[in-house]
């Protein structure tokens, strides 16, 4: 029985309870925020383009524990559209000279065709060739001497006729002024072809007389001489 009871004692339940507080603590716990506001502002600027925006807030983001991914993707970001802008200018100020040389060359091009065209369709006149220049003929009486020289030579008698000079085997220098005969007034060359039906006689440059002697089925222009 008083062992009973020297148990009871024992096991008897405390009047209090111990305080389970803690002692009040002089720096109080400061709870951390659920998200990285930093890093929203970071990724929310690269998705606007706003790339300095998102480059610099994506790396203060690294300084708090949370957010690192979206800081990391604004930060891919921010250094996806520098580089796209890097390489818009780069081609830009590539590609704008070659533009305005490509444009340059096309109105070049384009003057010089209806410069062609201005040209090509522009009536053009041929002034025709002048006669060619004759020499007067000589004043020449006829049964008078000649030389050889002036063989086939017109001459102008004083009544107007047309004198030649011919070979004549009974004058004293072998020729002398016949006629008078009736020259043709066109102007050919020794040994060029002619058409005697067309015509029998002309006269070269140089005042001399031609007659048109038929050589097989063409003819020639040659000296009278004869």
């Amino acid at each position: 029985m008083a062992r009973t009871q020297q148990w009871q004692e024992r096991e008897r339940w405390p009047e209090t309870w111990p305080d389970d507080r803690e002692p009040e603590d002089p720096y109080p716990y400061e709870s951390r925020p659920i998200v990285n506001p930093y890093a929203i502002v970071a990724l929310v600027a690269a998705l606007l383009a706003l790339f300095p925006v998102a480059i610099v807030f994506g790396f203060i983001a690294f300084s708090h524990p949370r957010g690192r991914v979206m800081a990391c993707c604004a930060l891919l970001l921010g250094a996806a559209e520098v580089a796209a802008v890097a390489g818009f200018f780069f081609m830009g100020r590539n590609v704008l000279p070659d533009t305005v040389s490509r444009a340059g060359q096309a109105t070049a091009t384009t003057t010089a065709q209806v410069t062609t065209v201005a040209t090509t369709s522009a009536p053009t006149t041929v002034a025709p060739p002048p006669p060619p220049a004759t020499t007067a003929p000589p004043a020449a009486r006829k049964g008078g001497a000649c030389t050889e020289a002036q063989a086939a030579l017109i001459g102008a008698a004083a009544d107007g006729g047309t004198l030649l000079c011919l070979a004549n085997a009974a004058a004293e220098s072998g020729y002398q002024w016949s006629g008078p005969y009736n020259v043709g007034t066109g102007v050919y060359e020794a040994g060029s072809k002619c058409d005697s039906s067309v015509t029998k006689t002309g006269r070269t440059s140089d005042g001399r007389a031609l007659v048109c002697e038929t050589q097989g089925r063409g003819g020639a222009w040659v000296l009278w001489t004869e």
